[in-house]
């Protein structure tokens, strides 16, 4: 399908003089502490609008970083997320809505619905070093999941999932598992929604993507409503990041991931994530271990990580075909086995 972008353009204009009109509102913080966030913010909305992990992903380990409080980043994510791959589903849409899985969709968002409750309201983690190594090992954990349906060469060669009582159990305490870490660290509902599908289903992985967006998107909309009813939501910081979001929502997302293909700039991002992991564990001091267990675990996740990079660069960066998860918009997704 042919998309005429003057819409978008017309888009970006409207949203970028509203942001300019607001400016007086926000301009010292935003000089003096956040002028950064544009540029992180094309980053972490490209990343969170072609890959099966959310803007967090990108937000929790640099923002943390620079010493904002864990609590408060998780927060500023599910705000921004609402935002920012709320422009990406609907671009997604209009350049291919047979993208969508959309007879899963709801039980998810129900699923995502009570999860989202539950890690926000009813067992929220408040300790930030806590939730620094909740985060962290959780995205550790993701990433190694990428890196194996990466090297196992797996075929996709559904479209749809029927919709049974067993299904809909399934895909519901996923999203519930998902929703609840979602509240706690601000993604994981997208990325167990990924690997579901395409792990258990085998449903194309550009569809899979593109639907665990959709569902990130709209369980960030109800984090952020219940931050706005219980807590207070970083309006400042989600209004520096407006600017890179909604480029990248609109226009760099899915050029990137046309050109180049989600693994691609997920792989990208799985060293970083795994640095993290290994700062965060070195310096915490929640789980009581000795420096010198500690040195050991650390070198022996390092040789092991050293040995999946290898096997993956080995295979080499070829053309991946709409079966293993390009981006091409206006190819057909497989038929599915019946």
């Amino acid at each position: 399908m042919k998309l005429n972008h003057k819409y978008f353009y017309l888009s970006l204009i409207v949203i970028f003089g509203i942001w300019g009109a607001l400016f007086p509102f926000f301009k010292d913080v935003f000089l003096e502490k956040f002028y950064f966030m544009p540029f992180l913010g094309i980053v972490a909305a490209t990343v969170a609008n072609i890959t099966p992990a959310a803007a967090g992903i990108v937000y929790f380990p640099v923002l943390t970083r620079i010493h904002m409080d864990p609590v408060t980043v998780v927060q500023f994510s599910l705000v921004i997320q609402a935002y920012g791959m709320g422009l990406g589903s609907l671009r997604w849409f209009c350049l291919n809505r047979n993208l969508f899985i959309t007879n899963v969709i709801p039980v998810s968002l129900f699923g995502g619905a009570v999860g989202m409750v539950l890690g926000n309201i009813c067992i929220p983690i408040y300790n930030p070093e806590f939730l620094t190594l909740v985060f962290n090992s959780t995205a550790f954990i993701f990433t190694q999941v990428i890196f194996f349906s990466i090297l196992f060469k797996r075929t996709y060669p559904n479209r749809t999932v029927s919709l049974t009582l067993k299904n809909g159990a399934i895909f519901f305490m996923a999203s519930l598992i998902g929703g609840l870490i979602s509240g706690w660290i601000g993604f994981g509902i997208d990325t167990i929604f990924y690997f579901l599908l395409t792990m258990v289903y085998r449903i194309n992985p550009a569809a899979s993507i593109v639907t665990s967006i959709s569902i990130m998107a709209a369980t960030s909309i109800m984090g952020t409503l219940l931050n706005l009813a219980f807590h207070d939501v970083p309006f400042s910081l989600w209004y520096s990041a407006v600017p890179g979001v909604s480029i990248a929502g609109l226009f760099l997302a899915a050029y990137f991931a046309i050109k180049i293909g989600p693994r691609n700039v997920l792989l990208l991002f799985t060293v970083f994530l795994s640095i993290d992991f290994f700062m965060t564990l070195w310096t915490q001091s929640i789980i009581p271990l000795s420096q010198n267990l500690r040195s050991g675990i650390i070198g022996a996740l390092v040789v092991y990580l050293a040995i999946i990079h290898f096997k993956i660069f080995k295979q080499g960066y070829k053309t991946i075909t709409p079966d293993h998860g390009a981006f091409v918009p206006d190819a057909p997704l497989p038929k599915t086995n019946q």
